[in-house]
């Protein structure tokens, strides 16, 4: 009899940790063993953190007629995933969700200076996928409208006889469009302007989208403190905003980090308003708004937090091609309140939600 219970705790026990198809799925890759090792390695990084589970299944070719047969009355698994690099350096991603009969397919566009990029965006879209799909989202199309217009260029070619007339031409494959990432977060910057150590800083915030794995656009607005700037006889205080659009480039990604180079145009508008030290009688002029056109460089550092903020630390520059200079004219001289770099490094700290 204690044989027997012990028998039964302990069957009991292995099915307990035995995954089970709700958290498992099933990746089959057309690819070299390394490279396929590489990408579990990612997809299993990605999809750990929604409790999910890979089982990797390697095929020198991905037959997609494999694809299009309907599901099984119990599936075995959460959902089914197949990737094939095809022989124009693409990689294509198709998942099969078990509990409907969709399939979402997507193409990746190579990148034969990196191939760590085209492996994370194949195991960011899984994530996105799975995701989704614990949240009861319905992803991809009926099996089969998404399947209607897939070439069939991974399945073994059939024989035609000699004498055949050639096959009409197929539909191409139109290729799904990269997604683009968008991020959006507040900063603090401080601008050091130079002359005698005066230097500006506020808060502002942050929106940034990025397209082709690569290359994308970031905007910004930021409100700067109020500047009192003393110069013997007269002084002004400053209050500025300042607005910016910057062409961006990523040149390094990582699972967790990012680096991007910026360069573009910023707006300033600076309100002056003059004041004169005690027991001078100079007459001031009326506080009024100046426009500045300046440039702008930045190298950003990008670390994600959890799944839904990436902390950013940047460091750059404005850059005055006009020298602006604010003076006090009495008569025919001038004398010098403020006299800010035409280089002014900057820096800002972030937090952005992708």
């Amino acid at each position: 009899m204690l044989t027997l219970l012990a028998l039964a705790t302990h069957v009991r026990l292995a099915h307990a940790q035995t995954p089970g198809r709700d958290s498992t799925i099933l990746l089959t890759v057309a690819a070299p063993p390394s490279e396929a090792g590489k990408l579990e390695a990612v997809a299993e990084e990605l999809l750990k953190r929604l409790a999910m589970q890979v089982e990797l299944r390697r095929v020198e070719r991905i037959d997609v007629r494999e694809i299009r047969q309907p599901l099984p009355r119990e599936p075995a698994y959460f959902a089914r995933v197949w990737i094939a690099f095809g022989k124009a350096g693409r990689a294509r991603l198709y998942l099969e969700h078990a509990a409907r009969d969709r399939v979402l397919i997507r193409d990746v566009t190579d990148d034969s200076n990196n191939p760590e990029l085209v492996r994370e965006e194949l195991g960011h879209i899984l994530q996105t996928a799975v995701e989704g799909l614990k949240a009861g989202e319905e992803i991809g199309a009926p099996r089969v409208e998404a399947l209607q217009q897939v070439e069939d260029e991974l399945a073994p070619p059939p024989r035609v006889k000699p004498a055949a007339p050639a096959a009409a031409p197929t539909s191409p494959i139109v290729l799904a469009r990269p997604p683009r990432h968008f991020r959006f977060g507040p900063r603090y910057e401080l601008v050091w302007l130079g002359d005698a150590g005066h230097f500006a800083d506020g808060p502002g915030a942050v929106f940034g989208a990025m397209w082709a794995r690569r290359w994308g656009i970031e905007v910004g607005g930021f409100f700067r403190r109020p500047a009192k700037v003393e110069a013997a006889p007269v002084g002004a205080r400053l209050q500025s905003a300042a607005f910016d659009a910057l062409l961006v480039f990523e040149i390094w990604r990582h699972s967790a980090a990012r680096f991007r180079l910026a360069a573009g145009a910023e707006a300033d508008f600076v309100r002056v308003s003059p004041f004169a030290s005690a027991g001078d009688d100079a007459t001031l002029a009326k506080s009024r708004w100046l426009k500045l056109a300046l440039g702008r460089l930045a190298a950003t550092y990008a670390h994600r937090v959890g799944d839904f903020m990436e902390l950013e630390v940047t460091l750059g520059a404005e850059l005055d091609p006009s020298g602006t200079h604010y003076v006090f004219q009495r008569g025919s001289s001038a004398v010098d309140v403020l006299s800010p770099w035409p280089v002014r490094p900057l820096v800002s700290l972030g937090a952005t939600v992708p």
